[in-house]
């Protein structure tokens, strides 16, 4: 029984044997097949590029034709894009100035001029060379020479003084906006003399800012503590009361140096023989304009006894007062004084 059953398996195992065999046959002929498929297009592609370059080259240069000009689109639009916005922004620029001083001036292509948002008629004369400062309120011309402001141009408003609700701080420091670096608090330290302000801290209470601004080193000046706390300080609240009678003032002022025989401090701060201040009113009724020049000098003098007119003033300082008002109405209000009007 033993052998028989060894006698099946046996030949059972080599009836198996010859399918396993050819399902093994099959799959390698597959493959074969895929493989020599494989093969020949790798063949054909290779003869057809040899004996078609021309093709090859056309359709690669239309990609890379089709990629620039998409590109080249696509530039485009971002330019028209940055032109339309920088158009949009000219233009409220523009509209935004005009609301801001309407009376402003209109110049030719020609001619220089600094480039400011915040230009004022009432600024003197000036050129490309002068070091123009802007703060807020009031607007500068540095002297390094002499380390301190040639003018101070600055307009005060009624409105203004009467809505002061900010008190001084007294933050002297040297003003970072003076390119060539400006006098410094150290310079009057046991020198004698006060910081005496071009632009009044009192005429920009209003503005938190503009009355910090006034503390910039280069809106000061070496005064006779006498001078600065006297005649000076009269004349600063004059002008004050002037602008609560008419509405709206300008004011350029500034110091008048004829010898530096006198300086302060490590920076040099030449000290001023006189100092000035010319004062426009264009509001109607009445148009008119006073000039005044002070010694640097306690003084218990009438005020309007250091008064002079705006021509004389120019003679004495070399400045150009309010350039921009039209020749006639300029030289009607540089010429002559009308005290009465101001008193």
């Amino acid at each position: 029984m033993a052998k028989k059953k060894s006698s099946k398996s046996t030949s059972s195992s080599k009836r198996k044997s010859p399918r396993k065999s050819k399902k093994k046959s099959r799959g390698g002929i597959l493959i074969g097949l895929l493989g020599i498929i494989v093969i020949l297009g790798i063949i054909i592609s290779y003869y057809y590029q040899k004996e078609n370059p021309a093709d090859y080259v056309v359709q690669e240069k239309e990609t890379q034709g089709q990629n620039s000009q998409l590109g080249e689109n696509k530039t485009k639009r971002a330019q028209k894009e940055l032109e339309n916005k920088y158009e949009e922004v000219r233009v409220e620029e523009k509209n935004e100035a005009k609301e801001v001083n309407p009376k402003l001036p209109d110049y030719d292509d020609v001619d220089e001029y600094y480039f400011t948002h915040s230009f004022d008629f009432a600024w003197p004369a000036y050129d490309v060379n002068d070091l123009i400062v802007e703060h807020e309120g009031f607007t500068l011309n540095y002297d390094e020479r002499n380390e301190q402001a040639s003018w101070v141009a600055y307009k005060i408003e009624k409105t203004n003084l009467d809505n002061a609700r900010f008190k001084r701080k007294d933050n002297f420091r040297a003003d970072p906006l003076v390119r060539t670096g400006s006098a410094t608090p150290a310079d009057y330290r046991k020198s004698g003399y006060d910081r005496g302000h071009l632009a009044p801290a009192a005429d920009f209470t209003w503005s938190e800012t503009a009355l910090d601004h006034t503390f910039f080193m280069s809106n000061m000046s070496p005064q006779v503590p006498a001078f600065n706390r006297g005649i000076w300080k009269k004349l600063e609240e004059q002008v004050r009361d002037w602008t609560r009678e008419n509405g709206v003032i300008y004011v350029v002022t500034g110091p008048i140096v004829e010898n530096k025989k006198q300086r302060i401090g490590s920076n040099k701060v030449t000290v001023p023989q006189y100092y000035y201040k010319a004062i426009l009113d264009i509001q109607e009724p009445e148009l008119k304009a006073i000039g005044f020049v002070l010694d640097n000098k306690k003084s218990d003098a009438e005020l309007f006894s250091f008064a002079v007119t705006i021509d004389r003033l120019e003679e004495i300082t070399g400045l150009d007062f309010f350039p921009s008002i039209p020749d006639d109405t300029e030289n009607k209000l540089e010429a002559s004084i009308k005290v009465d009007s101001w008193k």
